[in-house]
């Protein structure tokens, strides 16, 4: 009896510790997220490269939605593709269009929380998009003719001739390149090797889109990682 209730106040006591140690947790990583944007507000160097950066970024995605839709509209025959014509077409049209938002969102979300590497992604990501919207407009392969169709509530984000190169795979990937957390980094890699199945089953590129993105964000990772020390120098607070 003396040993169940000594058990029972020791598991009282560590529950509670536990407890005080989550709020102490939480106040530490809430304050550290309002001294890291402090920080960034307080430079206006910091301050102009973040807000450069998302405007870019915003602007490349404008002109990837306009060169897409003018490409749907020049795009001509679907060529044939070895990998496409050995995998059977699934239904995958949720996984497909949703994961881009998925994409998206999380890792604004992240960012939003982690705004240090914020405005050196965003340029990252804007040069990305610039550079998938110029091969895009180089070559009018028409979609695979077993592609998934597009539902009409999607067609505002989503294209049928944008082929060249994935962004479903290289984005993520590019992130997974570039970002300082481990974690992200490995769940950028485990999420972008899911893409390559999704888009490949789907059907929604060609295989030639798919791994050829690995290549092309690599070689844009090496590209930004040049200029990285742009965005983290020793800046001084109120810097002219």
């Amino acid at each position: 009896m003396p040993e169940i209730i000594t058990c029972h106040f020791t598991l009282c006591f560590i529950s509670k510790k536990i407890n005080l140690n989550d709020k102490g947790y939480s106040l530490v990583f809430t304050n550290s997220i309002k001294q890291e944007w402090k920080s960034i507000i307080s430079v206006k160097k910091r301050c102009w490269l973040l807000l450069s950066g998302i405007l870019v970024l915003i602007s490349s995605l404008f002109l990837n939605y306009f060169v897409s839709t003018w490409v749907d509209s020049v795009s001509k025959t679907a060529v044939g593709d070895l990998f496409l014509d050995l995998i059977p077409v699934f239904e995958l049209n949720f996984l497909f269009f949703w994961a881009v938002f998925f994409f998206w969102i999380s890792t604004t979300v992240f960012l939003l929380v982690n705004p240090k590497q914020l405005s050196f992604i965003c340029w990252s990501l804007s040069l990305f998009v610039l550079i998938r919207c110029f091969f895009i407009s180089l070559t009018h392969l028409g979609p695979p003719e077993s592609a998934i169709h597009i539902p009409e509530s999607l067609s505002w984000f989503n294209f049928s001739a944008d082929m060249f190169f994935s962004g479903h795979v290289g984005g993520p990937f590019l992130v997974a390149l570039i970002i300082e957390s481990r974690p992200i980094k490995y769940l950028m890699i485990v999420y972008s090797m899911c893409m390559v199945v999704v888009v490949l089953m789907a059907h929604g590129h060609y295989s030639i889109d798919v791994f050829a993105s690995f290549f092309i964000a690599h070689s844009i990772s090496v590209m930004v990682k040049k200029w990285e020390y742009v965005f983290y120098p020793p800046f001084k607070v109120n810097e002219e």
